[in-house]
């Protein structure tokens, strides 16, 4: 099945050559000597370390593949891998966003992966690639029962509160696409700030190791970052200084990542920890990825670690991660879109000015997202920014209906428009076009 009907109906649709860079699906099943096994892709290139491991590849895994854990902890990062090979906060946002793609998709063909986990993803954090691997656990939830539980870390409490029971009882929980929202919620926390979020300072069973691991993880599963219940709060005294900024939430808090991903993190491990009806699908946390990636900001500080940062909405912004306040002009992009022909909403949708950033074709309207179904033409951007004697400057590319406003002038291409704070100017005026409002925020 796996190779056949399931096969086809992710890969032989509209888009499905997109997916073969987000999947190592398997091609064919062989059958040698009484034995089956399967056929799969060989990995990218990017999939493999470059520089491997610190002082000259001292643990020898140059020429090794990039499996998730690796990335997955600060600790890990600091002690062992090469700082070329670690990336940025833009580079992990883009390895979260295609992991959600691969898992929306597999979601909507009925699928669930069963044991989602760091061990069963490659990424490329320096390019900001990513791929799901061992696919051939795949669960047809109703139809075909999962063989394993999952990894643990990412195995939903209500999985692991009832893994005692046998599986034939009506009371156990089995893998779905429930517990794949758990699994992906935990891999994006922590892609983006490198710990885990229910791992904090909270003993449950002193004496039974086993017992507390399973009652951390499962019925008393608590979020490290909880608003009101401090109890499973980070020790920072018990930290390895290997994994400190990172490990400490009061230095680097969930909230860091913006308006569109704080909530998603609030419901996956506050509202949605014990309540699987309310953690975020994969289509919401690929709209607020996203979203979020026009929020990123590169830090003015050359020598942070991190290079961007998401902007938090501020009006003296500063990086999270080095404390580099941002000097100078800078414009951030409102974005409004027509429902009809000279009525424009918001958007909830903001996209951040830097030298180079790019506009696209999902950004002049909003009915175009940037996803598996984007065409060639629509990938390639449209027009850019430039900051030029003292002034931010949008250069047309390729929008032909820019305009601005309120004296209907049309900017055309090759030429430039202007972005002084509440300056308004037109994409599109087609359905869904959108309407610019700058706001230019100065310090």
């Amino acid at each position: 099945m796996i190779t056949g009907r399931y096969r086809q109906n992710i890969f032989g649709q509209s888009g499905g050559e997109y997916w073969k860079d987000l999947f190592c699906w398997p091609t064919h099943v062989v059958e040698h000597g009484h034995k089956i096994g399967i056929v799969v892709p060989t990995y990218k290139s990017y999939f493999f370390f470059k520089y491997g491991s610190k002082n000259d590849d001292f643990l020898g895994i140059k020429g090794r593949e990039k499996e998730g854990k690796w990335f997955a902890s600060a600790s890990n990062q600091n002690k062992f891998l090469d700082p070329r090979e670690r990336g940025n906060t833009l580079t992990y946002l883009k390895v979260c966003l295609l992991l959600t793609r691969a898992v929306r998709r597999m979601h909507a063909a009925g699928l669930c992966h069963s044991d989602l986990s760091y061990k069963n993803v490659l990424i490329d954090p320096e390019m900001g690639h990513a791929c799901i691997i061992d696919v051939d656990g795949l669960v047809v939830p109703g139809k075909y029962p999962p063989d394993v539980v999952g990894t643990p870390d990412f195995i939903a409490p209500e999985v692991v509160k009832t893994s005692h029971l046998s599986k034939e009882d009506p009371n156990r929980v089995l893998p779905s696409i429930t517990t794949d929202r758990h699994a992906l919620s935990v891999l994006i926390y922590m892609y983006l700030f490198f710990r885990h979020p229910l791992r904090g300072g909270k003993i449950h069973d002193m004496s039974d190791e086993v017992r507390d691991e399973t009652l951390s993880m499962g019925e008393k599963a608590l979020f490290i970052e909880h608003p009101t219940d401090k109890s499973n709060a980070v020790k920072v005294s018990q930290l390895s200084s290997f994994s400190l900024p990172w490990a400490d939430p009061e230095k680097i808090p969930y909230t860091i990542m913006g308006p569109y991903l704080t909530p998603l993190f609030e419901r996956a491990f506050i509202d949605g920890l014990h309540d699987a009806t309310k953690r975020p699908t994969a289509d919401e946390w690929e709209s607020a990825l996203v979203k979020t990636v026009d929020l990123i900001q590169p830090c003015q500080n050359k020598a942070c670690e991190q290079k961007w940062y998401v902007f938090s909405g501020k009006t003296k912004p500063v990086c999270p991660y080095c404390g580099t306040p941002y000097k100078g002009k800078l414009p951030v992009l409102n974005l409004y879109s027509s429902r009809k022909e000279g009525s424009y909403r918001p958007d909830d949708h903001r996209l951040m000015v830097w030298s180079g950033q790019s506009i696209y074709a999902w950004h002049v309207n909003r009915l175009i997202a940037p996803n598996e179904r984007t065409t060639d033409l629509q990938r390639k951007r449209v027009g850019y920014f430039v900051f030029h004697n003292d002034q931010w400057w949008l250069v047309n590319e390729g929008i032909n209906g820019l305009m601005s406003l309120p004296d209907k002038r049309q900017i055309a291409i090759g030429e430039k428009i202007e972005l002084t704070n509440n300056a308004q100017f037109v994409l599109s005026k087609e359905e869904g076009g959108r309407l610019v409002v700058v706001q230019l925020v100065e310090n």
